[in-house]
């Protein structure tokens, strides 16, 4: 990728309102619109949830960029490859913020958030796309989450065949 450098950039007011109208506000989607009633009629079975197992870690991080920039946890998964006696500890936080989300740590769902200048005139916040460095261990543990979302789909054939070859990213929301 390009850099590109901002010779204008818009003022912090005007990108906070900006983003803010595009994230602040929550949804409101059509819930009686006929897909809704299939997928509510449609019998699909439960997907029982299992204790994170090592195994899934390890499968993670193996497949996971050894140098990827980390957020503010500034982990490296070279390094959390390097150290599988670590594992054991990651497999009993991950369980224990899955059974009490409120109780994760703030900084494992804290991401630094850069906005890069596309094409076009620098002044105008529209011309950015944000780029959010999340934390190794966030990446790790949705990664597993989204695996085992993702195994479940395909075992249901719950996605129709025009999305295969998407890749399921899963958002843990923060319970406050």
């Amino acid at each position: 990728m390009k850099n590109r450098k901002a010779r204008e950039p818009p003022s912090m007011a005007e990108t906070e309102t900006y983003w803010k109208s595009l994230w602040g506000e929550e949804a409101r989607h059509n819930e009686r619109a006929e897909w809704v009633r299939r997928e509510q009629e449609r019998k699909v079975s439960h997907m029982d949830w299992m204790p994170i197992q090592i195994m899934e870690i390890t499968s993670y991080l193996s497949k996971a960029h050894n140098w990827k920039s980390p957020g503010n946890d500034q982990i490296q998964i070279y390094w959390l490859e390097a150290f599988p006696a670590t594992y054991r500890h990651i497999k009993k936080n991950f369980n224990a913020i899955i059974e009490e989300p409120e109780k994760a740590p703030d900084w494992l769902t804290t991401g630094i958030t850069y906005l890069i200048p596309k094409s076009g005139n620098s002044k105008e916040v529209r011309n950015y796309r944000p780029i959010t460095r999340l934390t190794t261990m966030y990446k790790n543990l949705t990664g597993i989450i989204a695996k085992r979302i993702s195994t479940h789909f395909e075992e249901q054939s719950l996605l129709p065949a025009e999305q295969n070859g998407v890749t399921l990213k899963v958002k843990v929301a923060r319970i406050s």
